[in-house]
């Protein structure tokens, strides 16, 4: 009975050992299959894609009646003027659909790059319905024609300019209002280049002999002035011309020939546009304007360029031809 006890005693320890063992076992399994807490990752931000540009449909030019939004890039442009801003257009590369004409003509200096353009007669009033005919998608006018602004600018968008003395800020206005202005700009500075050089062949060739420019027109003689014009500008700013000490200081004024007495330059620049007319031969034939000097030394010279001089093209052949005739 005695052995039965120790050997009963023994087997439960025996048990309870092994039980332990399993509990040990189990319990480091558990602790290996628990997961190790690591640091979170953080997860890369998607790049940032750039936005795409969206080409802009119109732009806002500021002129002389406020401030009118007009098409980025204008493709059906008129211009309404009676001075030529389609040669600053076309300086830059843009031909307008349609342009003023004089006498049914164009400014002859522009007349062969306006081939297929459409005519619009010069009058004080603007035919609204031919325009809006025209279906523009920008109007380019002159203050001359302020009276029927609100008018056009039910057609299309129009942009006012004033006519000034300064030539080069209607031309930047009417390149701005295209989308040229930086075009614009790079003309005028073309063209002082060649002012500069044609100027200093013209200071050798004439030192300090007087000029004055004139326009004989159907019923009276212009005299032009030293300012507030495109061609006083031409001759005495870009070509450094000595002016005759009598013209005016401004634009200029209407003579009758009688009038012409105090004037007595040594060259005269005819820019005559009515040459086939009564007036203008009585003029030639008369013994006020025959004992003027400059006719009596044969120094009146005709200018083939006479529109005014109000854009580019016509002043880079100005410059051109007043070289040719002054410089022997």
């Amino acid at each position: 009975m005695k052995k039965l006890v120790v050997l009963f005693v023994l087997l439960l320890s025996i048990v309870i050992v092994s039980s332990a063992c399993s509990s040990s076992a189990n319990t480091g399994e558990q602790e290996e299959k628990e997961p190790v807490a690591t640091e979170e990752t953080p997860q890369e931000e998607p790049e940032e894609q750039p936005e795409e540009e969206v080409e802009a449909t119109e732009r806002v030019v500021e002129h002389m009646k406020g401030e009118t939004a007009v098409p980025a890039t204008p493709e059906r442009v008129i211009v309404i003027s009676h001075v030529s801003w389609e040669g600053s257009l076309l300086s830059v590369g843009v031909k307008p659909i349609a342009a003023m004409t004089f006498d049914d003509e164009f400014a002859p200096h522009l007349a062969d790059q306006l081939e297929g353009v459409e005519p619009i007669p010069f009058d004080n009033e603007v035919n609204l319905e031919k325009l809006l005919e025209l279906e523009p998608d920008l109007l380019i006018v002159s203050d001359r024609f302020d009276q029927v602004y609100d008018e056009l600018t039910k057609i299309a968008p129009t942009i006012m300019i004033e006519v000034g003395g300064d030539w080069k800020e209607d031309h930047l206005k009417t390149t701005e209002a295209v989308g040229k202005l930086e075009e614009g700009q790079k003309v005028i500075e073309e063209l002082d280049e060649k002012a500069a050089e044609a100027s200093e062949k013209l200071q050798e060739a004439l030192g300090e002999k007087t000029v004055m420019a004139l326009s004989i027109n159907k019923e009276d003689i212009r005299v032009f002035g030293r300012t507030d014009h495109a061609m006083n500008n031409l001759l005495y700013d870009d070509l450094k011309l000595n002016p005759y000490d009598g013209i005016p200081e401004g634009f200029g004024e209407n003579i009758s020939l009688e009038g012409l007495t105090v004037f007595d330059p040594d060259y005269m620049l005819d820019i005559s546009y009515f040459r086939d007319t009564d007036y203008f031969s009585s003029v030639m034939d008369s013994e006020v304007w025959n004992n003027l000097t400059a006719v009596k030394n044969d120094n009146v010279y005709t200018l083939d360029n006479n529109w005014g001089f109000w854009d580019p093209i016509e002043r880079a052949n100005g410059m051109d031809e007043i070289v040719e005739l002054f410089v022997k």
